[in-house]
């Protein structure tokens, strides 16, 4: 019984971070980057890595950076950086923020659960490959 009253509490949390996001709180906007950005940098990754238009060894990944600043390391290269990957992530925030406001909590849901399976989707892949080559997808 605990177990639900814990997670009947998370989701409520949950509910009030995505209304706070659509009043426009720009601190609930921080908290749901920071919580999700790992998965979005996750697949940012997984999608550049395929269709990166910079070769190996001629540029630095923006993802990379990013993802050595979120642990703490000191990020340094001599190679320009591409930002392929960064405007990917950039892009697939912008996506979780128009179709987050569809979460409900039902069905006992999480946010985490509801992002991740969007984030897993076919329809959001299918999305950002049409972005990135236009409607031949």
């Amino acid at each position: 019984m605990a177990e639900t009253e814990d997670k009947t509490e998370k989701i409520e949390k949950d509910l009030q971070l995505v209304a706070d996001i659509y009043a426009d709180d720009g601190d609930a906007w921080e908290l749901f980057v920071e919580r999700f950005t790992d998965w979005v940098l996750y697949k940012s990754k997984e999608w550049c890595t395929a269709h990166c238009d910079c070769s190996a060894g001629t540029s630095f990944c923006g993802l990379l950076s990013l993802k050595l600043q979120r642990e703490g390391k000191r990020v340094h290269s001599d190679l320009p950086e591409c930002d392929e990957g960064l405007d990917t992530y950039i892009w697939v925030f912008g996506q979780l923020k128009n179709r987050i406001r569809k979460y409900s909590g039902k069905n006992q849901c999480l946010l985490s659960t509801f992002v991740w399976t969007i984030l897993n989707s076919k329809e959001i892949h299918i999305d950002w490959l049409r972005w990135k080559y236009g409607r031949a997808f």
